[in-house]
């Protein structure tokens, strides 16, 4: 049974925790980001990682950093391994020293291609037709270090942020247990990764913003890269709207030009169209554009400015 001092601060860390705690490994402590303070009423948000350690009686630390002030007492945890999924916040050398056997990064892609902060929307938006997750040996470099594991995914045709997060993280669990298995009884050795690294940063609000003068395929690829949790958008006159879930169709439109037929929302671009599948009106609820289209009419065109 290892001791695993465990590092995340999202939902996909949080089920592979719960897989880590229900299995025969101790969790001997969870490090996430501090809650943070949101909207009107100032309600108070905590990590999902959070919640599952409280909910499950293991000690929590919130820490948006580390300092050689934290060496101590983490030290005195005396972990066998440190785990780290999407914590949030690069670790230093010093704190990366400190597990008995190894501090284990799972990152979601084929390292090391897509290093850095959005790997699982960027394969997505640049239309590739495999990814994966890579068991790492954490150094201080960002996701550069020496591979234990990879395993492959195919990515699916109109494949989701949200799809294909919930498939890599259902690898992860399913493949967790073994590999830190393997890693402590010396079955599993770290090799250098190759040539060929790229790296990719985090989505800003001008990254979401859609130009219906590319072709549909990128389009595509884009909006169902920040579905659901970021959100693509056009603008419809001065109205903003969030685009979800497309597909290509074969209808032939101007670009951005807008046409409702059969249920189906027709955006123009500039080889085709795309069906949206998903809407976000202004102020509105994102829902199924079927179910926007018969209380609502849109018209026009979409633009990448007011």
């Amino acid at each position: 049974m290892s001791k695993i001092l465990f590092f995340s601060s999202t939902q996909f860390g949080a089920e592979i925790l719960e897989t880590l705690h229900e299995s025969k490994n101790e969790i001997v402590g969870v490090i996430t980001r501090s809650d943070k303070v949101r909207g009107r009423g100032n309600k108070i948000i905590s990590t999902p990682v959070k919640k599952y350690a409280e909910e499950n009686n293991i000690e929590v630390f919130e820490k948006d950093f580390l300092s050689q002030n934290d060496e101590s007492w983490i030290k005195d945890l005396n972990a066998d391994f440190f785990v780290v999924v999407a914590y949030g916040a690069i670790l230093p050398q010093y704190i990366l020293d400190l597990p008995k056997i190894a501090p284990i990064n799972i990152h979601a892609s084929l390292l090391p291609k897509y290093r850095g902060a959005s790997p699982i929307e960027s394969v997505i938006k640049d239309g590739q037709d495999k990814t994966g997750i890579t068991y790492m040996k954490m150094v201080k470099a960002l996701d550069a270090g020496d591979i234990y594991k990879v395993f492959e995914l195919s990515i699916r045709e109109n494949e989701t942020f949200d799809s294909l997060n919930e498939r890599l993280c259902n690898l992860s669990k399913e493949t967790i247990a073994d590999v830190l298995s393997d890693i402590e009884g010396r079955e599993l050795q770290p090799h250098p990764q190759g040539a060929g690294e790229t790296y990719v940063g985090k989505i800003s609000k001008d990254d979401a913003l859609i130009d219906f003068n590319l072709n549909s395929r990128d389009i595509k690829n884009k909006i169902n890269a920040l579905s659901s949790h970021i959100g693509a958008y056009a603008y419809n006159g001065d109205d903003r709207y969030k685009l979800f879930s497309a597909r290509v169709s074969v209808l032939k439109l101007d670009p951005g030009f807008i046409k409702v037929s059969d249920g189906n929302l027709h955006i123009g671009t500039l080889d085709g169209s795309v069906i949206i599948d998903e809407i976000q009106a202004p102020g509105k609820k994102k829902m199924k554009t079927s179910d926007f289209l018969r209380g609502n009419n849109i018209e026009g065109r979409f633009e990448n400015k007011r």
